[in-house]
Formats: structure tokens, C-alpha cells, sequence
């Protein structure tokens, strides 16, 4: 039984980049998408990373609003770095996306931009943090943490750890490494907020309708299901048209 199961997978086809790509959840797919596509263009001369920090001044004084999104797509140049935080950024923006949001993928960019506005807030208020690529991601897995809590992961296989102190492990490493965990603590951080207006007290961090009827309309999965009980301005259709008194 065993030899037959290893012949079935061994001639099972391989799944193709392009069939792995499209197989990724949309927020994953497009996040990833953007951070390779940053990295690449800024590796091969096409663009100044000065361009897409975060600085206060152009986005306020010349009102370059796209700087409060591109901070957010570039780790850095290709190094092992890079390829750590894809790697980090694939697997668990995946993994919170398929679980905690599936079927919700306007309520998942709206989490981002909620956690992405604190991150920008603190930045405005260190200073000297002029992308928050790392600080979105320890933020996605943070909330990933208390997702899956239970899950136990291995660190270098040395030890266990669960899933809930996953973050702080991150952090600890970073700093043995030698590295500012700044960034990372700012993520979880707005991470946590996050985590505690929508798990503890119960506030509904959905996403505007607007947004929701862009993204999530016409496929499966809850926010759908309500976005098709809405009419074009936000108001619920409860039930069929009715019939007429009388006839």
C-alpha cells in the first residue's frame, strides 16, 4: 500500500509556476506581485528607491499620495534577505488569507490599510522609517499568530515554538542577528490593534461596500453572500419582489 501511495504521487504532474501563481489567494498573489516587481525594477536602474519611501513632505507638500503605498512593497535589492521576507511574506499572508479571510478579500486589504495607517502614524512620529515593508509583514504575522495559536513550528530544529509566540521569536532572532527590531515591533503593534478592536471587543472592521462589491462580488465565500443583498447604495434586499394586492 505504501509503494503503490509513492508511485501515485511520484506520477502525479508537477504543478507549473504559472498553475503555483494563479493557485495563490489574490491579496497573496497581488502583494507578492508588487514586492518582486519593486525589487526588480529598482535592480535593474528602472526606478530610485527614493521615489517610493515613505517621506511626509512630498506626500503633504506635493501631494505624492503613492509613496503611502510603495513603502509598503520594497524589501531591498535581491539578497537572502529578500528572498527570507517572500518566503515569510508567501506563507503566512496565504495562510491568514485562505483561514481568517476567506472569501473576504476586501476585508483583508482593508485589515492591511487599517494596520499599514498605525504603522504610518508611528513613522510620522519616530521618524527615520522610510519603508514599512517589514513592519506590514511582522504585522500579517502577528495576526497569523492568533489565527493559529496552536500551531507548533520548529525554529532551526532546536526547538518547538507555538504559533501564539511566533512574532517575539521573530524579534528575538533579529536582534541575535544583530538587526533593529524597530520595524518588527511597530507590525505587531499595529497588529495588535487590530487583533483587539475586531477579536476583543468585537468591532466590525468590514470593508466599505464600495470596496467589498469591487473585490468580493461574484465569488464564493460570506462577503459575497452580503454583497449580493446590497443595491447600488449599501441598503440590504431582504427577500423576493413581492406580490401585487389585489392581483
Amino acid at each position: 500500500e505504501v509503494f503503490l501511495r509513492r508511485r501515485a504521487l511520484a506520477a502525479a504532474p508537477m504543478a507549473t509556476p504559472e498553475e503555483w501563481y494563479r493557485s495563490l489567494p489574490p491579496v497573496t498573489r497581488g502583494y507578492m506581485t508588487s514586492a518582486v516587481a519593486a525589487t526588480l525594477t529598482v535592480q535593474l536602474g528602472l526606478l530610485d528607491p527614493s521615489l517610493m519611501h515613505l517621506d511626509f513632505p512630498s506626500i503633504f507638500g506635493s501631494l505624492e499620495l503613492w509613496r503611502l503605498l510603495t513603502n509598503f512593497t520594497f524589501f531591498g535589492t535581491f539578497s537572502f534577505p529578500f528572498v527570507m521576507s517572500l518566503f515569510f511574506l508567501i506563507r503566512y499572508t496565504k495562510e491568514l488569507e485562505a483561514k481568517r479571510f476567506e472569501g473576504r478579500t476586501a476585508d483583508f486589504l482593508w485589515a492591511m490599510a487599517i494596520m499599514g495607517a498605525v504603522q504610518a502614524v508611528v513613522a510620522y512620529v519616530l521618524g527615520g522609517l522610510p519603508f514599512l515593508s517589514q513592519a506590514m509583514l511582522s504585522a500579517i504575522v502577528y495576526v497569523w499568530s492568533r489565527e493559529f495559536a496552536d500551531t507548533v513550528l520548529s525554529v532551526f530544529g532546536l526547538f518547538n515554538v507555538q504559533g501564539f509566540y511566533w512574532p517575539w521569536v521573530l524579534v528575538a532572532l533579529r536582534v541575535l542577528m544583530g538587526g533593529s527590531p524597530v520595524l518588527d515591533l511597530v507590525g505587531i503593534l499595529s497588529g495588535h490593534i487590530y487583533y483587539f478592536l475586531e477579536d476583543v471587543q468585537g468591532y466590525s472592521l468590514r470593508a466599505p461596500a464600495l470596496l467589498s462589491d469591487f473585490f468580493d462580488r461574484g465569488r464564493p465565500g460570506p462577503a459575497a453572500a452580503q454583497a449580493q443583498r446590497r443595491n447600488m447604495f449599501g441598503n440590504h434586499n431582504w427577500g423576493g419582489g413581492g406580490q401585487r394586492l389585489g392581483g
